[in-house]
């Protein structure tokens, strides 16, 4: 059993990704970086959920002395920095600069701090978006601003593994959905199909790689036992990849499982498609879905989610 200091722990992923490395027979720690009482919504209830995954340490944000505490004094074997500067990471107009600056605030430190108190390994998180990913080589473009800002914030983070003596993993993050999920494609599909509309895929022609989150996050719990089984200073990029297929073909598979589960008709109007101001295809080489992988037990939690969240009334907006 390995002790992990895990950071983004309230995100979607991040929960996931807790409870993997937890059922992996690790011990998890997940600092937070606002007070126990400052999580509304669906993260309050990812952070209620983490209770059962992860030891949770309220207001200790990465650039604190107390994070630096924490990552020296805390008997850490890997650090799985998975957390990161989302505001806006949708907009042409994100901030690549302060994004790479408030990515970086704390960390050079941070990672010095859990070397020092014995870390053997650090792992980054990615996305598809970034520089050099998504399938097309070494050369291909960031996607967005944020895309750019995630590649600067991996480089710099690897060469504080590097200067520490850590092992160090990219793992690369594509297009992930499952339980907990807020704010995706799926979310206006589900809004839609429970107000008796149809849902409208505004890209359909893109080809995406999307995720199932449990399968995505036991990806994530494969490299981190990798890393802590290296005999000194390595380096290895993950890239677990799902369904691939256009993103009208993923919608499609979506109506069809939430069709047969909830009773609903999850009609589906899928736009022409005549522009391209993002890369036709991006996705992930390494398929994390078991042999055989049906989907059965996943869609019925799935589509459960969206039912509650439907009775609830809080599918009217955003999470």
């Amino acid at each position: 059993m390995a002790r992990i200091l895990l950071t983004g722990a309230s995100s979607f992923t991040g929960l996931w990704i807790a409870e993997a490395l937890a059922a992996s027979g690790h011990e998890v720690v997940a600092p937070l970086t606002r007070q126990a009482d400052a999580y509304p919504g669906l993260r309050g209830e990812r952070v209620a959920r983490l209770a059962g995954s992860a030891a949770r340490l309220f207001e200790t944000p990465l650039d604190s002395d107390r994070f630096r505490d924490l990552a020296r004094t805390g008997g850490f074997d890997l650090f799985a920095h998975h957390a990161a500067d989302i505001p806006g990471y949708r907009s042409p107009d994100y901030d690549v600069a302060a994004g790479v600056a408030r990515n970086l605030a704390g960390a050079g430190a941070a990672v010095r701090a859990v070397a020092d108190g014995g870390c053997r390994a650090l792992v980054s998180t990615a996305t598809v978006f970034e520089p050099g990913e998504g399938g097309e080589g070494p050369d291909a473009p960031a996607v967005s601003p944020y895309g750019v800002s995630k590649g600067l914030t991996g480089q710099a983070l690897a060469g504080f593994a590097a200067e520490a003596g850590l092992a160090f993993g990219r793992f690369v993050i594509a297009n992930p959905f499952g339980v907990l999920e807020e704010g995706r494609m799926a979310w206006s599909l589900f809004q839609a199909w429970f107000r008796g509309e149809p849902g409208r895929v505004l890209t359909p022609a893109y080809v995406r790689d999307n995720q199932p989150v449990p399968d995505l996050a036991a990806a994530y719990a494969r490299l981190a036992q990798t890393l802590l089984g290296a005999a000194g200073p390595m380096r290895m990029d993950a890239r677990p990849s799902g369904l691939v297929g256009t993103q009208g073909d993923f919608a499609r598979r979506l109506a069809a499982e939430a069709g047969a589960r909830l009773g609903l008709s999850c009609d589906l109007v899928l736009n022409d498609q005549p522009h391209f101001p993002e890369p036709r295809v991006r996705v992930n080489d390494a398929p994390c879905l078991p042999p055989g992988w049906t989907g059965e037990a996943f869609f019925d939690a799935y589509c459960a989610y969206y039912a509650r969240l439907a009775a609830e009334g809080r599918l009217g907006g955003t999470a």
